[in-house]
């Protein structure tokens, strides 16, 4: 009897992915950055979808053990060293990402289309300690104080009006053009598409200030907002 429905139905969807360069063929090393990683934003890495990238060749099944442990999905590799242990493996190679840091835009005329809207999560309570909140697909605005040991999590940006005492995550999966921002700023760790820090590691943000986070070529900028 002849089937009288489809089997698959293919749909076009852009799949946001985290480009992960190894900088150390140190797998030791690797898994203690990964290690770090889990235990500062766990939300952040779980189900997090990611592109490698090397320049040099590495024992590649352990790479992606380690990456899966850390709750990160692989789901392909950059042209390079990596390739044929990537096919071997069944992961997709893809081309280097060469797109430029930062690119100008193109001028537009007055009547340009605006930029399609990101829909918001808000939470209007305080995030006490131990809390996760994560704003999936959407930029998070945060009302009132993030205690210690809280995390507040965006795909897009974050924003807090009280006092941010924990932990900010925005551009969870990959974003980086997200930003943080927060009213007074005495943050425990701060990260924008993976790339973080930790308190003792901020040096340009003075505690209690308005501060914004974002990415600029790649590194964490951390500075007043004016």
């Amino acid at each position: 009897m002849a089937r009288t429905t489809a089997a698959l139905e293919l749909k076009g969807r852009m799949l946001s992915a985290t480009r992960i360069r190894v900088l150390d063929a140190d797998l030791a090393a690797i898994a203690s950055h990964l290690s770090d990683l889990r235990r500062q934003m766990p939300q952040a890495l779980k189900g997090m979808v990611a592109v490698l990238e090397s320049d040099f060749a590495l024992d590649l099944p352990a790479l992606l053990t380690a990456l899966r442990d850390a709750g990160i999905q692989p789901v392909g590799v950059a042209e390079g060293p990596l390739a044929g242990a990537a096919l071997a493996a069944g992961l997709a190679v893809l081309p280097k990402d060469t797109r430029p840091r930062a690119a100008e835009p193109a001028p537009a005329p007055v009547a340009a289309q605006q930029a399609p809207r990101r829909s918001t999560r808000v939470i209007t309570e305080p995030v006490r300690s131990g809390q996760q909140i994560y704003a999936e697909d959407a930029d998070l605005v945060v009302l009132s104080a993030v205690s210690p040991g809280a995390e507040v999590i965006a795909d897009g940006c974050v924003h807090v009006y009280g006092p941010l005492r924990g932990r900010a995550l925005a551009g969870a999966r990959g974003d980086d053009n997200a930003r943080v921002f927060a009213r007074r700023f005495e943050a425990e760790l701060v990260a924008i598409a993976g790339v973080y820090a930790v308190a003792d590691q901020i040096q340009n943000a003075k505690s209690g200030e308005a501060t914004q986070a974002y990415l600029h070529n790649g590194k964490l900028v951390i500075e007043p907002l004016h």
